[in-house]
């Protein structure tokens, strides 16, 4: 252990400054030499160490828990807000009983409910105090630099002068304080017993604004957000007809081979030209639906694949007539399981070898295969095939085109005899979505591939906290939105995206999300429970302190592990299979208009899947 020096300070560091599983973070802070640390709220709701053993742990370890953060959009909030959420404090003062805490960090409210109203702020942070007091508990109160309206630390010191409560005080955040050029002139007026904690952090000159995108992160037309379209069809309308041509700056295409990146920049300017074409608008390709997904497998390991389907419910209802390939349905899915197939991924059994959507633009999809130089493969050798032609997608994988019209007329019979088993009905109906996950090299070309040859629009990334690192997601979607096709990378070489991609060669589809009515009659229907991820009892008893959910309903949520999110529009319940040589199947019910995928509970389900691994 480090030797502690001599300071007129303790020191602390808050958990999700650090990587690992919460056990892994406080054996650290403690090795290190810290006094204490800041428990961030997701790392103990992502954790199976109860509130009581991780005190017990704290003490043993000699660091004391210096507070519980961040308690969320709690201030100048209009009913029936507030008295939720001081009904959600007061689980949280009884959580902080548990953990040996006395501070409970609140930061400034980014809701776009919160009233502008410092008055109205500092009466509810009063309120809130009140409550701490009965505790003998204190509440700390800092300004986000991205705060609806309490963005600047004089906002938040003026809030806790007003609001005038000896168990309130001031969080001081360098960071907040200097991302917003603010001058430190107001912190010489703050009585020293008015501040909670000092936290500390330094970070480059700069806003992430135009230089340093710029120089380190700029990509091709169409792998990132710019509106480039719009760019491009601007300079057609004055008439020019000279070069088109990239400046790009990338540390990634830096660190990249040549040959692929001077390609993807090619297929760029083709798939740019196209698109903003005023007269073919070439690049109009619509992709209406996933007919299959087809998984590559052998005699000696499809045990456990098939047995995860048939738990899940589904059917073998078709057998090749000359080939050791089979179709699982269950709903309105159908799963291939193909024995024999010659691809890329035929040394990696149960792994997705291939897609199949359907369209009715295969010839306008097989030229702009060519032009973009993907690999295109023509569809039957003979009669007796089915006539589905296909092109070679990041990581090997295969996305077969089918007609619709091709579907009418006993699609399937060409090539396989109907087993006479019956479908079952279970709630699942179709898929909902699934996850491409590829090696951070691929990431920007599999974006490329989704958008200028499929035609999907792309949605801004998303960073996603792993035990492991961060995990970069960003979703793709046909012009519909039925399809849905996460993508995700990341860069630390340790997440679960790495461990999955080192095994399917760079890339390859990691999760298939099934669309269910019923959630709960799909999850009775699962006779082998102990292919189902468990969830920790920690993440329930946070959905009884910040949901209205009912305790009937949380307790069979947690009888089948199944996790929850809520948007204005619509909720979302989803529960997770097992990993299956790195690949996870998921069931989820969307009600109302929810239009997201439970990305707040990706730390949980990706803390469950990594002590799933070790066990």
């Amino acid at each position: 252990m480090i030797q502690k020096l001599s300071s007129m300070f303790k020191h602390s560091i808050a958990s999700v400054s650090l990587s690992g599983t919460l056990k892994e973070k406080m054996f650290a802070v403690a090795k290190a030499g810290y006094e204490g640390f800041e428990l961030f709220e997701n790392d103990l709701t992502s954790s199976d160490i109860s509130p009581k053993e991780l005190n017990k742990m704290a003490c043993d370890l000699g660091i004391e828990i210096v507070a519980l953060q961040p308690f969320r959009d709690y201030e100048a909030m209009p009913e029936p807000f507030k008295s939720r959420s001081l009904e959600r404090a007061k689980h949280k003062f009884e959580l902080m009983h548990y953990l040996g805490t006395k501070k409970l960090f609140i930061c400034s409210n980014t809701s776009p409910h919160t009233i502008n109203n410092l008055n109205k702020a500092a009466e509810d942070l009063f309120d809130m105090a009140e409550l701490a007091k009965i505790h003998g508990f204190e509440i700390g109160y800092e300004a986000l630099s991205w705060g609806q309206h309490v963005k600047y630390y004089q906002q938040s010191i003026e809030i806790v002068r007003r609001a005038n409560h000896p168990n309130l005080g001031n969080i001081l955040d360098n960071f907040h304080i200097s991302a917003l050029n603010s001058k430190f002139d107001e912190i010489y007026n703050i009585p020293s017993q008015k501040i909670t904690i000092i936290q500390v952090a330094d970070a480059l000159k700069f806003d992430m604004g135009a230089m340093y995108l710029g120089r380190h992160h700029r990509s091709f037309p169409g792998q990132g957000s710019f509106p480039v379209v719009e760019f491009l069809e601007s300079v057609r309308a004055t008439g020019y007809e000279g070069y088109l041509s990239h400046e790009v700056f990338s540390d990634e295409f830096r660190s990249s081979q040549i040959d692929p990146v001077s390609l993807d920049g090619k297929r760029s300017l083709i798939w740019l030209e196209g698109i903003t074409n005023p007269i073919h608008k070439e690049s109009k390709i619509d992709i209406s639906s996933i007919e299959f997904i087809e998984f590559c497998s052998n005699a000696s390991n499809q045990k456990g694949l098939i047995n995860m389907l048939e738990n899940l419910g589904f059917v073998e209802m078709y057998q090749h007539k000359n080939k050791e390939v089979s179709i699982f349905q269950l709903g309105e899915v159908n799963i291939v399981i193909n024995r024999q197939q010659k691809t890329p991924a035929e040394n990696r059994p149960n792994t997705v070898c291939a897609i199949g959507f359907v369209t009715d633009n295969k010839q306008k999809i097989k030229k702009w295969a060519t032009d973009l130089k993907y690999k295109w493969h023509d569809g039957k050798q003979n009669p007796n095939e089915l006539d589905i032609p296909s092109v070679e997608g990041i990581g090997g994988i295969l996305y077969y085109f089918i007609d619709e019209k091709q579907l009418k007329n006993s699609f399937y019979e060409v090539e396989f005899n109907l087993t006479q088993k019956e479908k079952i009905g279970n709630g699942i109906i179709g898929i909902d979505h699934i996850g491409h996950s590829s090696f951070k090299d691929f990431y920007l070309s599999n974006t490329l591939f989704f958008r200028a040859l499929l035609g999907f629009e792309i949605e801004e990334s998303l960073e996603i906290l792993d035990p492991r690192g961060i995990v970069y997601s960003r979703v793709a979607k046909n012009k519909k939105g039925n399809i849905r096709v996460p993508l995700s990378s990341s860069k630390s070489q340790a997440t679960s995206i790495d461990q999955f991609i080192s095994q399917s060669g760079g890339s390859g589809i990691q999760q298939i999300a099934l669309e269910t009515v019923d959630i709960f009659q799909t999850a009775v229907y699962i006779k082998n429970t102990d292919l189902i991820l468990q969830i920790p009892a920690n993440y329930y008893d946070d959905l009884r302190a910040k949901t209205t959910l009912s305790e009937e309903i949380i307790a069979k949520m947690q009888n089948f592990n199944i996790l929850y999110d809520k948007q204005d529009e619509g909720e979302f319940f989803h529960f997770y299979c097992k990993e299956l040589n790195g690949l996870f199947m998921e069931v989820v019910q969307r009600k109302g208009n929810y239009n997201r995928f439970g990305e707040v509970n990706a730390q949980v389900r990706l803390a469950a899947q990594e002590r799933n691994r070790n066990q």
